[in-house]
């Protein structure tokens, strides 16, 4: 497979998106359940440093749990604060693939 520090980066990018993604689903979907405490993730400062470092795919997403005020039964999920997540994470990683998708588009330019 053709490789390069963008198309890795990308990747990287595609796979931090998709574990926040993951975080806000099942926040959302545990919204009810007593004592669940929902998660971040953190990955664009990792990412940055790995890339920074010459290897994008060493990145390792930082997870921890959100520090929103909980609820008399434990549970802190912030719905709209999840929804609003994952809005903005559905359009970022639109926005990587179409990054990769210029990428692609310029390698079979220069193939041809």
């Amino acid at each position: 497979m053709i490789g390069d520090v963008t198309l890795d980066t990308i990747s990287a990018g595609l796979q931090g998106l998709n574990l926040r993604r993951q975080m806000s689903e099942d926040a959302v979907a545990n919204m009810e359940t007593p004592g669940y405490v929902a998660g971040k993730v953190d990955f664009e400062s990792q990412l940055e440093r790995a890339v920074e470092a010459g290897d994008p795919k060493q990145f390792h997403p930082e997870l921890s749990a959100t520090t929103d005020a909980a609820l008399p039964n434990g549970n802190n999920v912030n719905v709209a604060k999840e929804l609003t997540s994952l809005t903005d994470t559905a359009l970022r990683h639109q926005l990587l693939i179409e990054a990769a998708n210029a990428k692609f588009r310029l390698l079979r330019t220069v193939i041809g």
